[in-house]
């Protein structure tokens, strides 16, 4: 639905969703606070605390765009809502950041991060925005696999490509074994006082614990589950606790902010792999 002659409007759940439409950007002011009034007129309509504005139609925008952004944020924040925004162009990050705006706003590259990091624990808008992000990319990390390997054929998740290398099967049981491993490593990091956290030689993983007999929905339901799992009660932390650290037998101390962000970078970093790997597979 849509009231609004340049932002369209749409609920998910609890939150509102604002979409900037092309040539937003141009706006006179007068024309701005219109679009703002009729947008603060239908959140109180509808009772909503929490905001998605989406900003990929708007490139650039100015000191109006910014004011509406803040007067929304005031209306949300004073009766304990929250804002997010999606989808920056690489111009309005750094206007958002120059202007110090980002140290309000958590900023996510996906509209379905924005949701997600919404749908959160209470206490996560408390969060620094940049651990907001990091929790919002762990948690979008099981649908981006997904997406990733969706419609492979049963014999193309098993060719080695190129030679030699890994199957994409391989890689998926990969990322599962070691969300495990993780998963672990999180959990006593937070449960106990400096605990000695052990590596994993992935090859070893792989030649030893049955890769090509494992069945990929299985090895995507464990990281899914496990994600979510773990993520439901990291969302349960205060900021200090992400410095709480463990002693990891190659790499040393590693805190909690250091782990969860190698495995929240763990799975773009194989899917990086799986694209240019399905396009050698014919």
């Amino acid at each position: 639905m849509s009231f609004c002659q340049m932002i369209h409007t749409e609920a998910v759940d609890d939150i509102m969703l604002l979409e900037l439409r092309p040539g937003v950007s141009s706006l006179a002011d007068h024309d701005v606070l219109n679009e703002l009034e009729a947008i603060r007129n239908l959140r109180r309509e509808i009772g909503c605390q929490k905001l998605v504005i989406d900003l990929s139609e708007a490139p650039f925008f100015g000191s109006s765009m910014l004011e509406l952004i803040r007067v929304l944020w005031n209306d949300v924040s004073s009766c304990g809502g929250r804002l997010v925004l999606c989808n920056p162009s690489p111009v309005g990050r750094e206007v958002l950041m120059v202007s110090k705006f980002d140290r309000l706003w958590p900023m996510t590259d996906t509209r379905e991060k924005a949701i997600a990091l919404l749908s959160s624990a209470s206490n996560v808008a408390a969060w620094p925005a940049s651990l907001q992000e990091l929790i919002a990319k762990y948690d979008h990390g099981p649908t981006q696999l997904r997406e990733a390997v969706s419609g492979l054929s049963s014999i193309r998740l098993r060719i080695p490509a190129p030679p030699g290398a890994w199957s994409v099967l391989q890689i998926v049981c990969h990322i599962a074994d070691f969300e495990l491993v993780y998963a672990d490593r999180m959990k006593r990091v937070v449960a106990e006082d400096r605990p000695t956290l052990f590596g994993g030689d992935p090859d070893v993983f792989a030649a030893k614990l049955a890769y090509a007999q494992r069945n990929l929905e299985e090895e995507l339901d464990v990281i899914t589950s496990v994600r979510r799992e773990v993520s439901r009660f990291l969302k349960t932390l205060a900021p200090a606790d992400f410095e709480r650290t463990g002693q990891h037998s190659a790499d040393g101390p590693l805190s909690l902010m250091r782990l969860l962000e190698r495995i929240a970078g763990h799975i773009p970093h194989h899917v990086d792999f799986i694209e240019r790997k399905k396009k050698t597979l014919v």
